[in-house]
């Protein structure tokens, strides 16, 4: 199997950098992975119903992960960039419970299971660096059942835009500057709202000097008032209760 050398920049930020056996010369330090080919956009890594044999760390680009209803209706669950680990939803049946598919050329470093296992009873580190994987997207999966079950249509667009420059920051890039890989009907679908809402408040933010949209390129001219919609929408609310409840 073809050792993956930690060399490329964009691998500091994978899950598995610090376990990763990075000289084949040395002693394997934990994981042993494999680099895949690259995937097209469109194409899909994993279906709902496949067989769980590998685990997959994005290494470039990114994907979405979608469950999809018996009437044949998608729901997104997530996005994933570059360090996000994918596959673990295998884990309950043995069978994948979402889609993944890529939305840009992107590539991806495959863990087989077998590798998986043994590493995971080995290794306390990698043990370590699942559990704060799977915590991570659970954390993430529960503030967007929040943001759609508590927010408006404005503050879930701009929680959205702030939850993505906190996810291009910690990764090195432009926390003030990045690209839309999804489609608006995407963002639409994961947010809970119709394509018109979505498309009306990327206008209305961008002629508010907020945001400025060049096709998929986003730019955020004023991120505190991002930030200011949120808590705007939470003084708000709590208003709103205090009010109910004095009546």
């Amino acid at each position: 199997m073809k050792q993956l050398l930690v060399t490329n920049p964009t691998c500091q930020f994978c899950s598995f950098s610090n376990v990763c056996e990075k000289d084949s010369a040395q002693k394997p330090l934990g994981l042993k992975v494999k680099s895949q080919q690259v995937h097209q956009r469109g194409s899909s890594l994993f279906s709902m119903g496949d067989k769980f044999d590998a685990l997959y760390i994005m290494r470039s680009g990114s994907a979405k992960t979608c469950l999809l209803s018996q009437e044949g209706e998608q729901q997104i669950a997530s996005f994933h960039y570059a360090g996000d680990i994918v596959g673990l939803d295998g884990f309950d049946t043995e069978q994948h419970a979402h889609n993944l598919t890529f939305l840009e050329t992107s590539s991806v470093c495959r863990i087989g299971l077998v590798e998986f296992n043994r590493a995971m009873a080995e290794s306390a580190i990698v043990r370590q660096s699942v559990l704060k994987s799977m915590s991570h997207l659970l954390v993430g999966e529960q503030q967007v059942l929040f943001s759609n079950s508590q927010y408006n249509a404005e503050q879930r667009l701009a929680n959205f835009l702030l939850n993505l420059s906190a996810r291009f920051e910690q990764r090195g890039l432009s926390a003030l500057r990045f690209n839309l890989s999804m489609t608006r009907i995407d963002i639409a679908n994961f947010l809970g709202l119709a394509f018109e809402t979505v498309s009306r408040l990327l206008s209305k933010m961008q002629q508010q000097k907020t945001i400025n949209v060049n096709h998929r390129q986003v730019s955020l001219l004023n991120i505190d008032k991002l930030r200011q919609t949120l808590l705007c929408g939470a003084e708000a609310k709590l208003s709103t209760n205090f009010s109910s409840q004095a009546a």
